[in-house]
């Protein structure tokens, strides 16, 4: 037996082509630039999230510690922690008690003392605390802001 080998059989066992060859080279490029591309977002988007956690975490450690080591006073004050990486501005106002109380009129200033100089100790005081926590080196630095509600019994020296 044998087996006879034409020219159109030998022509197809030869191999790929020039240009099938660059085609493939062409898709596996284009492939790869766009994995990259996907990692490198993925990678900025996950060093984003870490730097809003941790502005997060120190903006609700400074929150949680007013008025716990000082007392609160109505004004603003601003820092920096984390050897300066993130900064921070914390305002605190006084609010007017929701219920209407004789003491504090509606358009009076809820940080002025009552004129007699009476304050009912046995309510406390509500103190608003604004934080702004601000990081980053670009030009609009990213910010975090958080506001919550305190309240305090007023201090023998508060009256």
């Amino acid at each position: 037996m044998s087996v006879v080998v034409t020219r159109a059989s030998r022509r197809r066992t030869q191999g790929f082509t020039l240009l099938e060859v660059l085609v493939a080279f062409a898709l596996l490029a284009t492939a790869a630039v766009l994995l990259l591309g996907l990692l490198s977002n993925g990678l900025r988007d996950v060093g984003l999230a870490e730097r809003r956690g941790e502005a997060t975490l120190h903006a609700r450690s400074l929150l949680d510690n007013a008025g716990r080591m000082e007392r609160l006073r109505p004004g603003s004050r601003s820092g920096a922690v984390d050897n300066g990486r993130y900064r921070w501005t914390l305002s605190v106002t006084r609010v007017a008690d929701p219920i209407s109380s004789p003491l504090i009129e509606e358009n009076q200033d809820p940080n002025r003392v009552p004129n007699d100089g009476v304050m009912d100790t046995a309510e406390p005081v509500i103190y608003r605390l604004d934080l702004q926590m601000t990081w980053g080196a670009a030009s609009p630095a990213e910010t975090l802001q958080l506001s919550t509600l305190r309240a305090l019994y007023p201090l023998p020296e508060d009256l």
